[in-house]
């Protein structure tokens, strides 16, 4: 899982946010599998930590996001102070 932020101080007039694709995970606990439709059709991936993502997906408060330029699927969760949330990475491996 790694914690990903794109605040406007660190950001420059090039600098682009990725592109994400809005998108709604199924997860496999027991086989570490995950899968999703995208505008391409569905994909299916594999994650080394279902338990975390299945937990981070409990507590989301937006949809999940798939970044598909670095296979990672980023799921936003509340913090106390943070307005916009704290976005949480999971790195997706092809299955």
């Amino acid at each position: 899982m790694t914690t990903l932020s794109f605040s406007n101080s660190q950001r420059t007039a090039t600098t682009k946010r990725p592109y994400s694709v809005p998108v709604l995970p199924a997860v496999d606990v027991n086989l570490g599998t995950v899968s999703f439709f995208s505008p391409t059709g569905q994909l299916l991936f594999f994650s080394a930590e279902p338990a975390d993502l299945v937990s981070a997906l409990t507590q989301a408060v937006r949809p999940a996001q798939w970044i598909p330029e670095v296979s990672t699927l980023v799921i936003t969760v509340a913090q106390t102070g943070v307005r916009a949330g704290l976005r949480l990475g999971f790195r997706l491996s092809a299955y």
